[in-house]
């Protein structure tokens, strides 16, 4: 029998969900979304009959026969969905950033290791070959011990409208958490992802201040920092909304240095110590990192193992993220402690 899927939050949920189309032990079996609108258009690209949309994933959950849940809703509604997912013990997978602050991710992992079932969140930058195959080579010793990478990502377009939560900072908006997260992800993963140890950033707010000026907290337009781990390496994030490029253009860029060589993983091409380059990936299109993130989703669920991106990495990432951002609001240096055990985890509680 196929795993049925539900998903939660129809417009980039949409996107996520396409990855388990026509795959033999899958099915999106509901959706539910507030928007009509959006919610008819994602059953309609995903093959949804009309009796399985739903106002609410609450009403969903009361109607539906399902084995698992894909939250795509806005950031700020992951912890209650992921929460009623639980619930009701379905297996779930989230979009990245899990949540806005690290405590709710907290909240996440530790429900998870509760009730037994497959977390996992939803990066597909992680199933780039260009990415996943600098990761084997990390941890294959090929390259040696990364010391020091480099990740930006620029979107010249910002089409939302001035009371968009994608601009409250306490929703879960802004330049890091809403275009920053995957990329900084990325380069962490391709990395080895090392324990974070320190953060230190800056933020810039060249429109949204203005943009959004009915909001209580506007959040950041332009984001610049660096994690510092405890192995010894660090990690420089640029991450901008509204940047000086053509309309419609975005720029994005990760690289690392090694102890045996370096990776510009954008370019998918290593270099040696005498600086010989080498083409070792290429980069696969959006369906096929959405498919391959979709399989391991299944294989998670269908073998019991943890999956790579599981909840104890997504506790880590957010940690970086909270220091970051605390660093760029107090403008100094944060340190930060990753859990190492199952008590300092549910200490979360």
């Amino acid at each position: 029998m196929p795993t049925r899927i539900a998903l939660v939050g129809a417009n980039y949920g949409a996107t996520l969900a396409s990855g388990f189309a026509d795959l033999e032990n899958a099915e999106i079996a509901a959706i539910a979304d507030p928007d009509a609108a959006t919610r008819s258009d994602a059953a309609a690209q995903l093959g949804v009959a009309h009796d399985s949309l739903f106002d609410s994933l609450d009403d969903l959950l009361l109607s539906a026969e399902v084995d698992a849940v894909l939250v795509a809703s806005p950031t700020h509604w992951h912890e209650r969905h992921v929460g009623a997912a639980f619930d009701r013990g379905l297996h779930v997978l989230c979009a990245s950033p899990v949540g806005v602050r690290g405590s709710e991710v907290s909240h996440v992992v530790t429900s998870a290791g509760l009730v037994g079932k497959t977390f996992m969140w939803a990066n597909p930058l992680r199933f780039d070959p260009r990415v996943s195959i600098a990761q084997a080579l990390v941890e294959a010793g090929e390259v040696g011990e990364p010391t020091h990478g480099s990740a930006s990502i620029q979107i010249s377009d910002w089409p939302h409208p001035a009371d968009s939560w994608r601009l409250e900072r306490d929703l879960g908006g802004g330049a890091l958490l809403e275009v920053g997260a995957q990329t900084l992800d990325a380069l962490w993963f391709a990395m080895g992802a090392p324990d974070p140890m320190e953060a230190m950033a800056s933020r810039f707010s060249s429109f949204s201040d203005r943009h959004a000026n009915d909001l209580e907290h506007p959040a950041e337009d332009s984001l610049s920092g660096m994690v510092r781990f405890k192995n010894g390496a660090c990690l420089q994030i640029s991450a901008q909304l509204n940047a000086a490029l053509p309309q419609g253009e975005s720029s994005q860029a990760m690289s690392f240095v090694a102890t045996r060589g370096a990776i510009d993983i954008a370019a998918g091409q290593r270099r040696d110590l005498e600086g010989n380059a080498y083409d070792f990936a290429k980069a696969s299109c959006s369906s096929s990192q959405l498919r391959a993130l979709a399989v391991s989703f299944l294989q998670a669920i269908e073998t019991g193992q943890e999956p790579a991106a599981n909840g104890k990495q997504a506790l880590a990432f957010h940690k970086m993220i909270d220091a970051l951002l605390e660093s760029a609001r107090e403008k100094e240096a944060v340190s930060i402690k990753v859990e190492r055990s199952l008590d300092d985890l549910f200490g979360g509680l």
